[in-house]
């Protein structure tokens, strides 16, 4: 009977000290979060232009990476090469960074191609904390090329 009082003892004073106010232990399982303030969903560029990029990230306890990825709507969405030769390409842009702290705004310029296919383009963003939760965002974007007037 002793051996059992001492096993439910232990079992209690085991129980008491692993359940502690510290947070320090949790696991984050929260993913970060991205506000994409610019460019807008919709916003028309023009071949030979600039994107003007203004991203807000945050997370609650540590941000760790991005990356921003552009590529060509063309057909409704098919991410397969076209055949087609052609003077003008179906542009498509990454590019990856890191992160820190639980807050970070991103401030950047991307050049378009003169040569850059006219039509939609899919502009997504991507946030990893430093658990690994990841955040993915899309919006479209129109690119227009004076050549096809």
């Amino acid at each position: 009977m002793k051996k059992l009082k001492f096993i439910y003892a232990f079992a209690v004073a085991a129980a008491l000290f692993s359940c502690s106010s510290d947070d320090n232990n949790s696991v984050d399982t929260q993913a970060p979060t991205i506000v994409i303030n610019e460019p807008t969903d919709g916003e028309v560029f023009h071949a030979g232009d600039e994107i003007h990029v203004d991203i807000d990230f945050s997370d609650n306890v540590a941000l760790a990476s991005y990356k921003i990825d552009i590529h060509f709507t063309g057909d409704g969405h098919s991410h397969e090469k076209s055949m087609n030769i052609s003077e003008h390409i179906e542009w498509e842009y990454e590019v990856t960074g890191v992160l820190s702290g639980k807050n970070q705004n991103l401030h950047i310029h991307i050049d378009i191609p003169e040569n850059a296919e006219d039509g939609a383009y899919h502009f997504g963003v991507f946030a990893v904390d430093k658990a690994g939760n990841e955040t993915v965002q899309w919006i479209e974007i129109d690119i227009h090329n004076h050549a096809h007037d």
